[in-house]
């Protein structure tokens, strides 16, 4: 039994556990992503685990189609003998999701507000993870009440 005037330092609380655990796990979750062959395009957008973490993200299936080059471009369906060709409508190349939102002659005409209104502040073409940026706080914005 502790006296009034005996302290007692030898436990640890729960939350603080909690803490070490959660970091050491997102250590190891770093080291894995960082060392993995898959995932190039989603790494190019999240480079580090902490900060996307962070990330409020509103995924939707085209921003999730975005980051991970899954979806329904041409490139990605016929990776999978889905459809014959690659190649976008366009005919300015394969159909990525890189080519549509920086090359694609069918979406210039979209493509020139949002570029417009990115060249006020930044210049174009804008890295990928400078459009999940400003999509991310652009959703946080339109979400609160």
């Amino acid at each position: 039994m502790y006296r009034n005037s005996d302290t007692c330092y030898n436990k640890i609380p729960k939350s603080e556990i909690e803490h070490q655990e959660r970091e050491k796990s997102i250590e190891k979750w770093q080291q894995e992503w960082d060392n993995t062959t898959k995932g190039y395009v989603t790494e190019e957008i999240f480079l580090n685990i902490k900060d996307k973490l962070k990330m409020k993200i509103n995924s939707t299936p085209n921003f999730t189609a975005m980051v991970t080059a899954h979806g329904k471009t041409r490139s990605y369906l016929h990776r999978f003998k889905i459809i014959e060709s690659p190649e976008c409508p366009c005919a300015n190349g394969n159909q990525t999701v890189d080519h549509l939102l920086y090359d694609c002659r069918k979406l210039n005409n979209e493509r020139e507000k949002p570029i417009e209104h990115i060249s006020k502040e930044d210049k174009c073409p804008v890295r990928k993870i400078e459009l999940v940026k400003k999509y991310i706080n652009r959703s946080s914005i339109l979400q609160t009440p």
